[in-house]
């Protein structure tokens, strides 16, 4: 497995890849050994085989793109699966509460299992996670931190966090 680490204006962020897929974002400013929670096997630093994760990262953060269209990859439950296959369709600018996924994914009656396969989502912003939203509209939680879930959501509603001037001129730094 490869991985890099990515700069944004106030934190960085470890990416990992498998085999040629998305497999680990981590939290902001967490160590690497974070990704082991996550994945397993070796880790190998590499930015070139990591450019290609990177630049789709940052064209979503950055608002160039509304997909990450790069492959990704995850290991769990069958129920972790199927919420995050299930948050992958959440158009973006769109919100789901816990409740509508739970029912989506056919355990209308499971909520706290399904905000816990939420926040177990290994591969956050790319399985857009922070799209989920407790009933009351309240921003539940985020493994990124609610700062970083509310940018997310700001971004997808046409507003400019925090993230377009890290990503302006493709100038992530590597750590």
């Amino acid at each position: 497995m490869q991985y890099t680490r990515l700069a944004m204006p106030n934190h960085a962020y470890f990416i990992v890849a498998d085999q040629g897929k998305l497999a680990f974002v981590g939290s902001p400013d967490a160590p690497l050994s974070e990704a082991a929670d996550y994945v397993s096997g070796s880790l190998e630093f590499n930015q070139e085989e990591m450019l290609p994760f990177k630049n789709a990262i940052d064209d979503y953060l950055t608002g160039k793109e509304q997909t990450i269209t790069i492959p990704v990859t995850y290991h769990g439950t069958p129920l972790q699966e199927a919420v995050w296959q299930y948050l992958q369709t959440i158009p973006y600018g769109e919100t789901r509460t816990y409740a509508q996924v739970a029912a989506a994914v056919g355990h209308p009656h499971a909520f706290q299992a399904v905000g816990s396969a939420v926040g177990k989502n290994p591969v956050m912003i790319a399985v857009p996670c922070h799209r989920v939203l407790r009933k009351d509209g309240g921003l539940g939680g985020f493994r990124g931190g609610l700062p970083m879930k509310r940018d997310l959501l700001a971004l997808e509603q046409g507003q400019r966090p925090i993230f377009k001037d890290a990503f302006s001129q493709r100038h992530l730094v590597y750590w």
